[in-house]
């Protein structure tokens, strides 16, 4: 019978798989920027509701003390799903807004919501000093990138170099790769356009085309793009 239970347990440990945790993020440098990318989900009843709340906030958070960007958007097919982009001074001014300003808007928000409020906490990985957004009916391009915890070394340079070559394209606005405070194997890519015919062009561009190849196989989910427009 003993015989029985250790080979029980040695189909156990074979079957079981292990899974790479996801690399711990180092200590924020508290005097450093911090980028927050935050995706609101409202009910389609709510969505005029939702846009009032967000332009006072706008109005309110490029205000305060420290913040450096507040930029509302929304998205230009699922017109109930809007997001906020924001770059503090520092921890402090992030930390004394977020337990203010952000915690009234959330509260706020949570009648109305169809999904929780996500916000993601981030550093600047492969960014430039901050920029107002150009003018125009520009068009926003913000993806989620998920890579595989052991891949994390070899998905770093592919996102800096991608950076650096799409900034210098027909159209582009603005481009920033921010790496998420708490999970660093996460990253956000935020994109601005002159308008959806100069992103489409970028998209065709046989250098985003190898560089969307090189980058999926040490994903860990779906390249997840989605884009947006200005709230107004």
């Amino acid at each position: 019978m003993k015989s029985v239970y250790l080979l029980a347990a040695a189909l156990a440990c074979i079957a079981v798989p292990v899974y790479a945790q996801a690399p711990a993020a180092p200590a924020p440098n508290p005097n450093a920027p911090v980028y927050v990318v935050s995706y609101i989900d409202i009910t389609q009843a709510a969505k005029n509701q939702a846009m009032t709340i967000l332009k006072q906030f706008r109005t309110a958070c490029a205000k305060e003390d420290g913040n450096q960007r507040c930029e509302a958007v929304q998205r230009m097919e699922q017109q109930n799903e809007f997001a906020l982009l924001e770059i503090w001074k520092d921890q402090k001014s992030y930390q004394a807004h977020a337990s203010g300003a952000g915690a009234q808007l959330r509260d706020k928000l949570k009648p109305i919501q169809g999904s929780p409020y996500d916000e993601r906490v981030h550093t600047g990985f492969a960014v430039l000093p901050p920029q107002p957004a150009p003018s125009g009916r520009i068009v926003y391009a913000i993806t989620h990138v998920d890579i595989i915890p052991p891949r994390l070394n070899d998905a770093q340079p592919i996102l800096t170099q991608m950076a650096d070559a799409s900034r210098k394209d027909n159209g582009n606005g603005r481009l920033e790769v921010l790496q998420q405070s708490n999970r660093a194997n996460h990253f956000s890519v935020v994109e601005i356009w002159s308008n959806k015919r100069m992103l489409e062009g970028h998209q065709a561009l046989p250098r985003t085309i190898q560089y969307r190849e090189q980058i999926f196989p040490v994903t860990g989910a779906p390249y997840d793009e989605r884009l947006y427009k200005i709230l107004d």
